[in-house]
């Protein structure tokens, strides 16, 4: 999809000293695999700005919410640097198939290739910690806030599906490719970055992950 100016423009949740934060829709990847890819939420932010700009970090095609961008090239290093500090916080949220038995958990397993074009838990990969905690449970679903430490790719998808809670609309992590949703029920709710690029930004739940919570039986 192309986003036009005006949907782009109501996406904007801060524009400040170079740094643009957007609330990416699902179905459009980050960035493409070159700078004249339209279907992309970079390319629409080059057409805004009349300039080049740069991601600072990547979100799944599928993935909604805060995406972090910076008009000055300087910057996409010590953003990335901030975005892995101490300080700073990545909370999602995801709709999970089951009902977990625990309110909190942890999962500091490591991830890596597991075959050709595959990733998953493996002893040889790199090390990723994911917290999630249940905001709601329904019969058979449930939603959670999930934070992460570590940026791995797919990060999210693997280790809920390592604790047998994969994301509803999950095809990829799962025996059998979940049909309930048409896209990953993940949601970027809220970037927090400390000094010195210190900021923070938050994404309402978009409109059809409020639908399927609803359907689900989630408040």
């Amino acid at each position: 999809m192309e986003l036009t100016p005006n949907e782009l423009e109501g996406r904007v949740l801060l524009e400040a000293d170079g740094v643009l934060a957007v609330n990416k829709c699902p179905d459009l990847p980050t960035s493409g695999r070159t700078l004249d890819d339209k279907d992309c939420l970079q390319f629409a932010l080059i057409r805004r700005q009349g300039a080049m700009v740069w991601a600072v970090h990547q979100l799944d095609a599928d993935t909604s919410g805060v995406n972090l961008f910076t008009t000055r090239k300087e910057l996409v290093e010590p953003l990335k640097q901030a975005m892995a500090g101490r300080d700073a916080a990545k909370c999602y949220v995801a709709i999970v198939h089951g009902v977990p038995r625990w309110s909190t958990t942890t999962c500091d397993s490591p991830i890596g290739p597991i075959g050709e074009g595959t990733l998953g838990v493996t002893e040889e990969g790199r090390s990723a910690s994911s917290s999630f905690s249940v905001t709601a449970r329904g019969r058979h679903h449930s939603m959670l806030e999930a934070r992460i430490a570590t940026g791995r790719t797919h990060q999210i998808r693997i280790h809920l599906a390592s604790l047998g809670h994969s994301l509803v609309g999950e095809e990829w992590y799962r025996d059998e490719p979940c049909l309930v949703h048409p896209r990953q029920a993940l949601h970027a709710a809220r970037l927090k970055l400390g000094a010195p690029h210190a900021l923070e930004v938050t994404a309402p739940l978009p409109d059809d992950l409020l639908a399927l919570a609803k359907g689900l039986g989630l408040s």
